[in-house]
């Protein structure tokens, strides 16, 4: 009788020890998948990058590229980084900064002064000076820099956004 009441202590000790380490195992996963992954859904503030050109040097008439260096972090990655943009003054007086990056594969697209139009010359996608696409694979138009200055500085944001998005500091 005494070995059937051992036998029973012992499989109720065996039940509460694996009770304990699988809480212990579940906290401890829920707490390193939340360090781990966490940082990846923070939004991202923006990070303003000056560019060599002033208001004064901006016309309607043509674009100007500027190469954007900045340090990218990506959860918990940092990297540099460079991207190339299109600025110009609008008819308006609004300076509009395009991204070169195209929206099909992300090839860098070039500006046509001739033909005023954007060309991706991977895949031949094509889009009008105000960046829509106006034929080929891309399925949107060109991304837009949100543009900032500072004592006639132009300062680009270092994140694009479509045509018409939002442009608050956690873009």
């Amino acid at each position: 009788m005494e070995e059937k009441v051992d036998k029973g202590r012992r499989k109720f000790m065996e039940a509460g020890v694996f009770t304990i380490t699988g809480c212990i195992a579940a906290v401890s996963g829920v707490t390193l998948a939340g360090f781990a992954v966490g940082p990846s859904f923070q939004k991202q503030k923006l990070k303003w990058i000056k560019t060599d050109l002033t208001e004064k040097d901006l016309s309607a008439d043509s674009f100007a590229q500027v190469i954007l260096e900045y340090e990218n972090k990506d959860g918990w990655m940092i990297a540099p980084a460079r991207s190339l943009a299109y600025i110009r003054r609008e008819k308006n007086g609004e300076i509009t900064a395009i991204s070169a990056s195209c929206t099909h594969l992300g090839c860098v697209v070039n500006w046509n002064e001739e033909g005023n139009i954007f060309k991706c010359p991977c895949h031949d996608g094509r889009y009008d000076a105000a960046g829509h696409v106006i034929s080929g694979p891309p399925p949107a138009p060109l991304n837009r820099h949100p543009v900032k200055i500072e004592d006639g500085q132009i300062l680009l944001a270092n994140r694009t956004i479509a045509p018409g998005g939002k442009t608050d500091e956690t873009v």
